[in-house]
């Protein structure tokens, strides 16, 4: 990917939230021999921003369909391998938005993967130590977040930490 492409995608992992560099992205996609994945991502956006009137519209549905069934395995393989991690099975606009992740020794480092990886909105990270929980809890990258996942958590006398960080990213769903 040239610069520019990575300036453009680095635009959309920093605003998962907003289509406009997801556009702006699929315009560069088209000037670089890649409509297909430009096509898939301009009709998902437009299927996030119609619904619920998505499923009447026909056309755009099957044609998204129809580009995920014939390069979705691809795009998926695309995305890089970081060890503990499993990458949701769902695009949305156009990318990968959820990931699982193994709480593994070097935490911070995968998850500064993950987040310039995918416009990533969902995480779910598991057997997470005390000192790794913190860690997290600290991650600035959490507000791009809309759900954090976090089982087994709970019960350890971590409530303190999680009403700490529910306070940092009120918009952000810990549980």
């Amino acid at each position: 990917m040239t610069n520019d492409g990575a300036a453009l995608f680095r635009a959309i992992c920093e605003q998962p939230a907003e289509d406009t560099p997801r556009l702006v992205y699929a315009d560069w996609l088209d000037e670089n021999s890649q409509p297909d994945r430009a096509e898939f991502i301009r009709l998902q956006c437009e299927a996030w921003n119609l619904c619920p009137a998505y499923p009447m519209l026909t056309e755009a549905r099957t044609r998204a369909s129809v580009l995920q069934r014939q390069f979705g395995d691809q795009w998926y393989e695309e995305l890089p391998i970081i060890p503990g991690v499993q990458w949701g099975a769902l695009f949305v606009r156009g990318f990968v938005d959820a990931a699982e992740i193994l709480a593994l020794d070097d935490l911070p480092r995968a998850i500064n993967g993950l987040f310039a990886a995918v416009p990533l909105r969902y995480l779910t990270v598991t057997s997470l130590r005390r000192r790794q929980l913190r860690q997290l809890l600290t991650c600035p990258f959490l507000v791009r977040l809309v759900s954090l996942r976090l089982p087994g958590t709970q019960g350890r006398g971590d409530a303190q930490l999680l009403t700490e960080a529910q306070k940092r990213f009120p918009r952000l769903e810990i549980y």
